[in-house]
């Protein structure tokens, strides 16, 4: 389970996908070190954030929507997505379905944490707006560490408000099995970390992709079995220039980081403020994302 040490205002969540007629936010991931246990046997909700006020569309053709990325700790398995286990509560009582749910712009096959809900779920200027999501269906998913299939079962997560930057909702270890075949991974570095934000990332204020800033900026910090406290930065920052313009990008960022000390545990992800944006143009505030074993 992972909290923020000091908690950070929570923040709308920006659909990457505006001018696309499909929107689709996978991923945030799970944290996992090694064999076991799953670390993870329930699944949550991290996220929900009002990403776009009639800025998106659907494959089926319908234009002018809005969308909220919503981030499980689980993946979701993309077979069991159905418009119907999603219900959106507005703020003056009413309750809509999404027009579309899809896994986009993270579509690959280890960021499926992440679907991004679709539809007419309110008005930014004179209201409602969209206040609560309930998963009400049959939707299925599991743990990053396992391959059974299982029922996320009923969950319900306040939604952010429009305004405001992305924030780390989970950071995560990959393991080898889970990286495998990743056309978007780190070139460099023995260790990778995954870090998930609550909506879309590129750099800000310019909206390109993110480049050395944010790699200088992020750190990871570990534990040794000693009590020792080593503090890792990047050699790169992988999972970037997966879509085919910087405003689908999506919301993770793979850390390639050197080999950590043996038997270390990684318990913080740290970057400062102002470093990234999401689609809106909202950028971040300082982020100590702190996992709880």
């Amino acid at each position: 389970m992972a909290t923020r040490e000091q908690p950070v205002p929570r923040r709308r969540l920006r659909p990457t996908l505006a001018a696309l007629t499909a929107a689709v936010l996978v991923g945030t991931g799970v944290a996992a070190h090694g064999a076991g246990p799953d670390p993870r046997p329930e699944a949550t909700i991290l996220s929900a954030s009002w990403g776009t006020d009639d800025a998106v569309g659907c494959p089926t053709g319908e234009t002018g929507l809005d969308n909220i990325p919503v981030t499980f700790n689980w993946f979701i398995d993309p077979a069991s997505i159905q418009t119907t286990d999603f219900e959106i509560v507005r703020s003056d009582g009413t309750s809509t379905t999404p027009v579309c749910a899809l896994q986009f712009p993270p579509d690959e096959p280890d960021e499926a944490q992440t679907v991004n809900l679709i539809g007419d779920f309110g008005d930014s200027v004179d209201g409602p707006t969209p206040e609560a999501v309930r998963v009400v269906g049959a939707l299925r998913g599991h743990g990053p560490q396992t391959t059974r299939s299982k029922p996320v079962g009923h969950l319900a997560a306040d939604v952010d408000p429009i305004s405001g930057g992305p924030y780390i909702v989970d950071a995560w270890t990959i393991r080898p099995a889970v990286y495998a075949g990743d056309p978007n991974r780190c070139t460099v570095g023995r260790t990778f970390v995954r870090v998930m934000w609550s909506n879309g990332l590129t750099a800000y204020p310019t909206g390109a992709e993110v480049g050395e800033p944010v790699v200088a900026s992020y750190r990871a910090i570990y534990r040794t079995t000693n009590g020792r406290v080593v503090r890792m930065k990047p050699l790169a920052v992988a999972d970037l220039y997966d879509q085919s313009t910087t405003f689908n990008s999506d919301n993770m960022h793979d850390l390639c980081l050197p080999r950590r000390p043996r038997g270390a545990q990684l318990v913080r992800i740290t970057i400062a403020a102002g470093l990234i944006q999401d689609p809106n143009g909202d950028p971040n505030l300082a982020q100590r994302f702190t996992r709880v074993p």
